[in-house]
């Protein structure tokens, strides 16, 4: 998996529907470029005064498929017509999922949670155990 993310600052006279209406437009882009497998669009709830208040992040499936989204024409379309009249500035970075951390969730059950399994020796042997004592 790799991850397209943009950080977007927009132009001062830039509106909140104006935003809306742009990340709107960005299910065409996960509808018209097949390597799109994700887009997730976010606002900055941080204080940072870097002026970059939000991120628009593609998520792909490998290096091809941010290859195919890079050079697509329906991303040209959408950065040129739909981000870049709004946008001041815009940082774009790749990044490949090459590690991760996670939580504990607990352990992993499987079906029989919560009963004994019996063994297939021991199995056998209640099985000759019984075949003795019907006579």
């Amino acid at each position: 998996m790799i991850q397209h993310i943009v950080l977007l600052k927009w132009k001062p006279d830039t509106t909140d529907e104006q935003i809306d209406a742009a990340f709107g437009r960005a299910q065409e882009l996960v509808d018209g470029i097949d390597s799109v497998n994700r887009i997730t669009l976010g606002r900055n709830r941080g204080d940072a005064d870097h002026g970059f208040t939000h991120a628009f992040i593609v998520t792909l499936s490998d290096d091809a498929g941010l290859t195919t989204y890079l050079n697509h024409p329906l991303r040209a379309w959408y950065l040129s017509e739909v981000i870049n009249p709004l946008v001041d500035a815009r940082v774009e970075i790749d990044v490949p999922e090459d590690a991760s951390h996670e939580r504990a969730r607990g352990s992993s059950l499987n079906w029989d949670w919560g009963t004994t399994r019996v063994s297939a020796s021991a199995a056998a042997a209640a099985l000759r155990w019984e075949e003795t004592q019907a006579e």
